[in-house]
């Protein structure tokens, strides 16, 4: 059967035998042949699809509208047919972090509270059909927090990203800038004082006392300080190794183990405060166990002192300080700050690991032995007053001898080689 449009011949296998209808026309931009198969005596059938993609192209002419294949207009069709709630489900399932690796579970969890606010307002719309304007009553009308709205907003945009790349939507409909964040209240707490550093740590228990100088002389996250492990302080070279914070298992839940810090710039090697040397050795003689994979501070039930404990601990010891507005972020403040006061503005940056990851990370090891550690050793003098314990005066005493046996060394080198110049 012929027409002007197309035509309908019968398909024959290899021993001539009938085996379907196949009906044909020419594309009408290519003049490639474009051909759909039908079973046999279906002819009105294979008619009338040929009916219907004539009446298309001419439709298409006259209202000069993209004329597109069967299998182009397939495609489109099911995409307009893609819901938010399963885009979004699939986005969660393939996200990845900007190097290719999977979020850790505590980041994810954030990730799915970002999308469970968007479903309930977009979750039954079709991603091609949501608008500018229902972006935008959805921002309007967002009531559960700026920071939870910032997050979600962040998140939409990532999903129509992800859609615009993948031809879902020709272009996003997120046009709002992200919403402003409030100053952080946190930012407003004063930071603590040496006397109020000291009188926390007197009221925390013995073993895990030395975290409150941690933080206020290192600047570490709770985190940080929980996942410090005795190989991590390097009395040898004078260096605090931060390399792990703390996570749970699949999601968020199981044993605390450790895991990468927050970020790169994150990952440093922070010089130790000579005076806080012997402090640091006492503390490990008595409250640490052997090895080097022993933490820092070791719990009296489990493996890893979970962060929330040691927060209930610091949340006692600032009220005993009489400072309960303190948070133990402000500890980390706290560092940041006398480091800012004594050293330039690139070593306080540097101190407090905010820089840009590779920047940072770069311009610290040339910083680290010019003026970072000069900033340590005064931030501690400024910050920490130690209690004069037997453990301490001998941990002091082993430094002194320490330094006695160096300079002793030195003189004897230096007095050879001038044996040999005379």
């Amino acid at each position: 059967m012929r027409s002007e449009f197309g035509n309908i011949r019968t398909r024959k296998n290899r021993r001539g035998e009938a085996v379907s209808l196949s009906a044909r026309y020419k594309n009408p931009l290519s003049g490639a042949e474009i051909t759909k198969r039908f079973p046999l005596g279906a002819k009105a059938m294979a008619q009338a699809w040929l009916d219907a993609e004539e009446k298309y192209r001419d439709e298409c002419f006259r209202d000069h509208i993209q004329w597109l294949t069967p299998k182009e207009r397939e495609v489109t069709e099911s995409r307009n047919e893609v819901i938010f709630s399963d885009y979004a489900d699939d986005f969660l399932q393939h996200y990845r972090a900007s190097d290719g690796s999977k979020l850790v579970e505590s980041s994810m969890r954030k990730k799915r509270e970002s999308v469970d606010h968007l479903d309930r307002f977009f979750g039954e719309m079709q991603v091609e059909a949501i608008s500018e304007e229902d972006v935008n009553r959805w921002y309007d009308g967002f009531d559960e927090g700026v920071h939870a709205q910032r997050r979600a907003y962040q998140t939409l945009k990532a999903i129509f990203r992800k859609a615009v790349s993948e031809g879902i939507v020709k272009k996003s409909p997120c046009i709002r800038p992200n919403p402003k964040l409030p100053k952080s209240e946190q930012s407003m707490i004063p930071e603590a004082t040496q006397d109020e550093l000291r009188a926390m740590y007197e009221a925390m228990p013995e073993y895990s006392r030395i975290a409150i100088y941690l933080g206020a002389v290192f600047g570490l996250r709770i985190s940080e300080v929980c996942a410090l492990q005795r190989r991590d302080l390097d009395f040898k070279h004078g260096v605090l190794h931060v390399r792990h914070s703390l996570a749970r298992g699949e999601g968020d839940v199981g044993e605390l183990r450790l895991k990468a810090t927050k970020t790169e710039s994150s990952n440093a090697d922070l010089p130790i405060p000579d005076a806080f040397v012997p402090m640091l050795k006492a503390h490990l003689k008595s409250y640490c166990d052997k090895g080097a994979e022993a933490m820092v501070i070791r719990p009296q039930r489990g493996d890893i002192l979970a962060p929330i404990s040691l927060r209930e601990q610091f949340d006692k010891a600032k009220e005993a300080a009489g400072r309960p507005d303190l948070h133990f972020h402000t500890l980390r403040a706290t560092a940041i700050t006398a480091a800012s006061r004594i050293g330039t503005p690139k070593e306080a940056q540097l101190y407090g690991r905010h820089a840009d990851a590779k920047v940072s990370l770069q311009l610290y090891q040339r910083a680290n032995d010019k003026g970072e550690r000069r900033v340590a050793d005064k931030v501690f003098d400024s910050l920490v007053a130690p209690e004069r314990t037997p453990e301490l005066v001998m941990a002091e005493l082993e430094q002194a001898e320490k330094r006695l046996r160096d300079a002793e060394a030195d003189v004897t080198k230096l007095k050879t080689e001038l044996a040999g110049l005379e």
